[in-house]
Order: C-alpha cells, then structure tokens, then sequence
C-alpha cells in the first residue's frame, strides 16, 4: 500500500482500490440519502492538506457520506474558520506554525459547542503522553492513506451512534 505523500498516485492507487465497492456505488445511485460530514483539516503543508483533501473527496464517492473539506495552514486560521462553521471531525498536525496542534486542541475543546468534536493528530513525532491523556488518537507521519479514511469513517460513524 502507499503511503501518503511519499508520492502524488496515492489518490488513484486509492480510487482503483475503492472500485471494488460498487454495491455501495449502486445503493447510492439507487436513492440512497447521503449524509454530509465536514471535515477541519489543520496541516502547514500545503501539499499534504491538498491531498488529504482531494482524498476525502473521493472517497465521498463510494460511501453514503458527502465530505465537505475545509483547509487551514495554521491554528489562526483554523480559528476564524470556526466562527463560521461547526466541523463534525478536526484532523490536526501537532507542528504548526504559531500554535501548535495540541494547543490548537485544548483552545477548541474549552468551547462547549466543540467539546465532543472527535479529534485525529497527524505528526511524524506526536507526544504521546499528552495525546493519552487526552484519549486521543493520532497517525504518524508518513501514514497509510487507506488507514487514514478508515479511521475518519469510524470515527464519524461513532459520532452518529452518540447523538
């Protein structure tokens, strides 16, 4: 399996191995509802937030889940987008220019409306300590694409379960 952005065919290597889930595809395409989540993905590289990003939107294709994506390269910006938009799923890099990603985190959650907002850390080095004690989960930097969606996919259906 590819891992993400070792190289740019991620996406396509993933897109071929999701066409084996043509029953989905039929179902959807049959009037099945489609649920939209959306995603805050919070990530310095640009290219890498890019292809997550482009990922997720493909991956809408093959399940009953719209993913509608947000992009912020920086805690700041991660901030003025939530004045305006209630995110389902926080998809944070732990090394962010001007605030890191736990920080970014901590500030989030104090707020009530965002408390139960479930939380994914990306880092080549994540500090596991502090990640335990908050009972989050994190990938490590380079990381499996398809594991990446399984993960946001269990997550958000977790949610749905809870509310």
């Amino acid at each position: 399996m590819a891992l993400l952005y070792q190289n740019k065919t991620s996406v396509q290597e993933l897109v071929r191995s999701q066409e084996e889930k043509e029953p989905s595809v039929q179902k959807l395409m049959h009037g099945q509802e489609r649920k939209e989540k959306t995603i805050l993905i919070v990530e310095d590289d640009e290219d890498l937030g890019e292809l997550i990003l482009e990922a997720l939107q493909q991956e809408s294709f093959y399940t009953g889940v719209t993913y509608r994506t947000l992009l912020a390269i920086d805690a700041m910006e991660a901030l003025q987008i939530i004045e305006e938009t209630l995110p389902d799923l926080f998809l944070l890099d732990y090394y962010l220019p001007r605030m890191n990603g736990l920080d970014l985190y901590d500030r989030l959650h104090a707020i009530e409306t965002l408390a139960q907002i479930p939380t994914i850390f990306m880092s080549a080095n994540p500090p596991f300590k502090e990640l335990r004690k908050r009972n989050l989960l994190s990938v490590r930097k380079p990381f499996n694409l398809h594991e990446l969606l399984h993960t946001i996919e269990r997550l958000l259906e977790e949610q749905d379960k809870e509310s």
